[in-house]
């Protein structure tokens, strides 16, 4: 439906939010003693340095992580600005008696994301993933109606995060980049994500087991304007198609439209010209569409944690609080290079 092709851009865009993790057992062990002697053993390409900050006492993470991913998201989204025009090659024109109530999306993720520690401060990665997502949209004005639609997609990403201690504590700041690829739009959406997390380590086993817990913010900004092509059969239910048809026979005597103001009359009118020219067949008439899109809430709490087993696997989870909500399980593998 059109009101869901609106929208739907927004919902895979966020399935990378929670990728970024430091891997937040880079700590200054307790015991020092035989340091020298770790340092001259280390014998290992990645991370550049790693020798050099082995050698001052730190246990850093092994450098190449692959990470299994799984994400659940609801968010609201914000829809505006919306223009049209009917018939192929039509130009569009502003629509303002368009207004859209609550959006909002809900989404299942699964990723794989690889990671390698090029410094000891300074962790790149790339990642892939396929998504199951549902949309549902309500129109206000000028036919109530509410469309919910389930659509998959892939996405693929690339990124960076640096991290640092601060006294007993760490932080690690993440910026990432995706573009998510769906069936009904014709170029991928690119996402820029920035976040950033305050936590803490705790040793929880001689043997080198530990739990690092954090909180945090993140903020998502999406590609804001998204345009296509669409049937009036594919863009509302059929219940819907009795409504635009009275619509169209009785705009122009509406409140509505009595208080727009003028040029926006005229856009409405030439719209309404162009729905008219196709009258013998309304049902197919082609819909051109563009539109401005956001995240409702762009920034949101995030609390989590990771239960580090040994160096090679860690298991970490993270929830996201506040407007937007998700839940993300990680299972990580790292190894030496």
């Amino acid at each position: 439906m059109l009101l869901i092709r609106y929208a739907i851009v927004v919902v895979i865009t966020l399935l990378s939010v929670a990728q970024c993790f430091s891997q937040l057992n880079s700590t200054l062990e307790e015991d020092t003693t035989g340091t020298s002697q770790k340092a001259a053993d280390y014998d290992y390409i990645f991370p550049i340095w790693g020798k050099d900050v082995v050698g001052r006492g730190f246990n850093i993470p092994y450098p190449v992580g692959v990470n299994i991913i799984g994400i659940g998201i609801t968010q609201p989204i914000a829809l505006s600005d919306f223009r049209l025009s009917f018939g192929e090659g039509s130009e569009l024109q502003p629509f303002p008696l368009v207004q859209f109530g609550d959006a909002q999306s809900t989404i299942y993720s699964v990723n794989t994301r690889f990671d390698l520690w090029l410094f000891p401060f300074l962790n790149l990665y790339g990642l892939y993933g396929m998504a199951q997502a549902n949309t549902e949209v309500t129109l206000v004005e000028p036919i109530e109606f509410t469309s919910s639609v389930d659509q998959t997609g892939q996405y693929y990403g690339i990124g960076l995060t640096t991290a640092f201690g601060v006294f007993d504590h760490w932080v690690n700041v993440d910026l990432n980049w995706t573009w998510s690829d769906l069936e009904l739009l014709t170029e991928p959406v690119l996402t820029r994500i920035v976040g950033i997390r305050l936590g803490h380590t705790f040793p929880l086993t001689d043997d080198g087991q530990k739990l690092a817990l954090w909180a945090g913010m993140m903020n998502a900004e999406i590609a804001v304007n998204t345009n296509g092509s669409v049937k009036v059969s594919e863009a509302v239910p059929p219940e819907v198609f009795d409504q635009i048809d009275e619509f169209y026979a009785t705009y122009q005597d509406s409140d509505w439209y009595k208080e727009l103001e003028r040029w926006q009359q005229v856009g409405v009118d030439k719209a309404m010209e162009q729905l008219q020219a196709n009258s013998e067949d309304r049902r197919n008439t082609v819909v051109n569409y563009d539109m401005r899109k956001a995240l409702a809430v762009p920034t949101n709490l995030l609390l989590g944690a990771q239960w580090e087993i040994n160096k090679a696997w860690q298991i970490r989870t993270e929830f996201g609080l506040i407007g937007r909500w998700s839940a993300l399980l990680n299972l990580n593998y790292r190894f030496r290079l």
